[in-house]
């Protein structure tokens, strides 16, 4: 059975046909019924004959939107062309303007189906900001333009048409395509909080479409906005039961939650998504590392295995069974699947990897070569930079370990790791303005860490301001109230300003905590 525009198309190509004698169709009736039709050679036959006879702008715009279905396009091309150079003496009827525009539109989009060629688009833009000048409110110019610009990397230009579009009265489809558009720029150029709103927009309209809510769920995810992440993951397994991705971000998101019963829920999504797969690799890495992190290390290295098996090349199946030997205590076998990993794909972050793992070995060496190396492969990879530094922090080589914290910083500016090592060198290096920056920005960030109070502490005694580092060493063992390395320093510090019954209470109840860990 046909479809209803197909049997239209067929009622019509009939009439045509068959009533030729009895129902007399003008030439351009004709041409019209077949471009209906698709039968795009007929159409182009028929306005040929009447451009040869009448060469006006109507009929040559005709036959150059009738040789544009037909892919013809240099065709096409010359009539625009010609239509543009007979509208001046055109009919009096005519309206030059919106015949010009409408001429050059079409003439833009002839270039743009020429593609490939940077030029093609250039052109295309030429034509297209030339009938935009003439219609401003021609938002599917906008919108083609948009495309053009985005063709030939000039995103911001593609970003500025694109919101002009939104703000004319484009039709559903234009705005669909537009904020899917718009936000796939956003997400290239990690801009991602707007990619979200665009992606949100899109799935908003469209309400059905399964890769639109995911692509909202990523970028909430990547926003570390999880829980409207789970909410829009959900929706896309709503949409498709089967959609195996969206069980696994949904797995993964509930893994960001940071608790127990969040972990549970995500072995579910990601068993899920196994029970419809049971060879996709994907699913099984992701529960592998969901195991680890309930510590249940040997069912972990049983899934890792299963996916290396399933997929040999799977360098991700190797660095997360790595991960899990290392946690095992099996240096050795931690450091035979990263090198195997690294035979598949040798990355800056398996190359770290490889580096921690050297150094669980006691080889600094090896493990600052494969640092080195990965920074070769990778400037921008902050992990290793960090890492780096703190080997040269181990050997006292404080001046190299501040730069290299420096350069971790440069690429993960929220690493309040390094930006305490780095406040920690400079303290040494007497560099103390740079340092009490750092203190203060990781207390901001971090008010609950006992370690950063210990070390500011340290600090402050280095600047013989005691009440100040009694003021952190309190708060900081009042986080953490067994430490005894705290209680000691505070020893230090009262007995410096004159609290000698407070400083030999701490120097006590430091030798209690020592001995007591030396029983245990």
């Amino acid at each position: 059975r046909m479809r209803c525009y197909d049997l239209a198309k067929f009622t019509i190509y009939q009439v045509a046909e068959l009533n030729k004698g009895l129902i007399e169709l003008s030439p351009i009736q004709q041409a019209l019924i077949y471009s209906f039709c698709e039968n795009h050679d007929k159409a182009i036959q028929v306005l040929d004959g009447i451009t040869l006879n009448k060469p006006d702008v109507p009929m040559c715009t005709l036959l150059a939107k009738a040789q544009m279905k037909a892919k013809r396009n240099k065709e096409a091309m010359r009539m625009f062309k010609k239509a543009l150079d007979l509208i001046s003496s055109s009919d009096k009827g005519l309206n030059p303007l919106a015949a010009s525009a409408d001429c050059l539109y079409h003439l833009g989009l002839c270039y743009m189906e020429e593609g490939s060629l940077q030029l093609n688009y250039k052109l295309a833009i030429t034509d297209l900001t030339t009938a935009i000048n003439m219609d401003k409110n021609s938002y599917i110019a906008f919108y083609n333009r948009a495309l053009c610009y985005t063709k030939i990397n000039e995103l911001q230009m593609a970003l500025t048409d694109y919101g002009i579009v939104l703000l004319l009265n484009a039709g559903e489809t234009v705005t669909l395509n537009t904020f899917i558009n718009r936000g796939l720029i956003y997400a290239e150029l990690e801009q991602f909080n707007f990619a979200l709103e665009d992606f949100k927009q899109a799935a908003l309209i469209s309400k059905t479409n399964v890769s639109l809510c995911q692509a909202t769920a990523v970028c909430y995810h990547r926003n570390k906005e999880f829980e409207e992440a789970v909410n829009f993951f959900t929706w896309a397994v709503k949409i498709d039961p089967r959609f195996l991705d969206a069980y696994i971000g949904r797995g993964n998101s509930y893994m960001e939650y940071g608790h127990d019963e969040a972990t549970k829920q995500a072995q579910k999504d990601f068993l899920k998504a196994l029970h419809f797969n049971p060879v996709y690799t994907k699913a099984r890495i992701c529960l592998g590392y969901n195991l680890q992190a309930q510590g249940k290390f040997q069912k972990a290295w049983n899934h890792f295995t299963i996916a290396m098996e399933v997929d040999p090349k799977s360098y991700l199946a190797y660095e997360g069974r790595a991960v899990v030997c290392l946690q095992m205590g099996d240096n050795f076998a931690a450091f035979q699947d990263i090198n195997a990993a690294i035979k598949i794909n040798a990355t800056a972050e398996f190359l770290t990897n490889r580096g921690v793992i050297h150094e669980f070995m006691g080889q600094q060496q090896n493990a600052m070569r494969d640092y080195q190396e990965a920074i070769s492969l990778n400037p921008t990879y902050s992990l290793a930079y960090f890492n780096a530094g703190n080997i040269y922090f181990h050997h006292r080589q404080f001046s190299q370990a501040s730069d290299y914290f420096s350069k971790a910083l440069k690429f993960d500016p929220e690493n309040e790791c390094a930006t305490m090592n780095r406040a920690i060198a400079n303290t040494v290096l007497k560099r103390y303005e740079e340092a009490k920056e750092d203190f203060a920005y990781v207390v901001e960030s971090c008010p609950l860490w006992a370690a950063v109070y210990f070390n500011r502490a340290y600090f402050y005694c280095c600047l013989k301001q005691y009440e100040l580092a009694e003021e952190d060493l309190s708060k900081a063992l009042s986080l953490k109230p067994n430490d005894a390395l705290i209680y000691n320093l505070r020893a230090e510090v009262r007995g410096k300003i004159g609290l000698i019954e407070e400083a030999m209470a701490d120097y006590n109840k430091a030798l209690d905590l020592q001995e007591h860990a030396s029983v245990v």
